[in-house]
This record gives structure tokens, sequence and C-alpha cells, in this order.
């Protein structure tokens, strides 16, 4: 499986990309509509509209630990991500930690757009106009 593992980084920064916002997540690892309605359901994952100039789509991450303010990772605890590596969404695992204070991580591979239109192509989202969108 591709991707980046923790290093002591994100140990000492405290997975601050986690506390922005969740990683995108890939039809592949799901796999039937029905997967992703249970998670979902669960109130673990959500469906975000993504819109501007170049994209109306949704794509499947991980539920905003503070859906108010739609920040942070839901799977994000004081001890780091409470998922084992292999069943963290594919934006998370190709995150690449920075290597020094000062510089970001550095997303890699299927960007969030990409995986968007695979998402609406996968044929396991809703269609999009039964979709609400919530009030601010």
């Amino acid at each position: 499986m591709e991707g980046y593992r923790e290093t002591e980084m994100c140990v000492h920064c405290g997975g601050s990309c986690c506390r922005v916002q969740p990683g995108h997540c890939l039809p592949s690892e799901f796999g039937s509509a029905q997967a992703v309605r249970a998670a979902v359901t669960s109130g673990k994952y959500t469906i975000v509209l993504l819109l501007d100039s170049k994209i109306k789509a949704r794509v499947v991450r991980p539920h905003y630990k503070d859906p108010g303010k739609r920040t942070g990772c839901t799977f994000l605890s004081s001890n780091g991500c409470e998922l084992p590596w292999q069943d963290r969404p594919y934006g998370c695992r190709m995150l690449r930690p920075r290597e020094h204070d000062g510089e970001h991580c550095k997303p890699e591979g299927i960007t969030i757009s990409e995986a968007a239109g695979m998402w609406e192509q996968s044929g396991y989202l809703p269609p999009l106009s039964a979709c609400v969108i919530p009030d601010r």
C-alpha cells in the first residue's frame, strides 16, 4: 500500500494538518454504494460538496471533529490517528510529512478534485439533486 507513515515531525506538530481538515477517500476504499451509506450513516464519514470555478462534485472523507466550524478530523485523538495506517483515507496516507519546522506537509497522488470526479463516476453517491445543503 502506497503512502507515508507518521514521522517524529508529526508527533512534534501534533497533527496540525489533521486539525485543519480530514483527508479524502477514494471510491475503491468502500467498494459499493451500501458501504458508503453505512460509513456516512455511522457519523464517522461525510459527503462534502466541492464548488469552485472548475468543479461541482462531491467527495467522501472522515467527518469533521467540529462540524460547525468544518475543521478537524473525527479520527484525530490526543494520541494521533485512531485508525490503523492501512485503514486511513487515501488523502491521509498520501500526505507527505514535512521534514523541518516552518515547512508544510505536501499532499501527493490523486488530488481531491480528481477524487471528486472519481466519486461522481462511481455510482456510489446519491444523485446531486437529492443532496441537502445545510444552512451555515
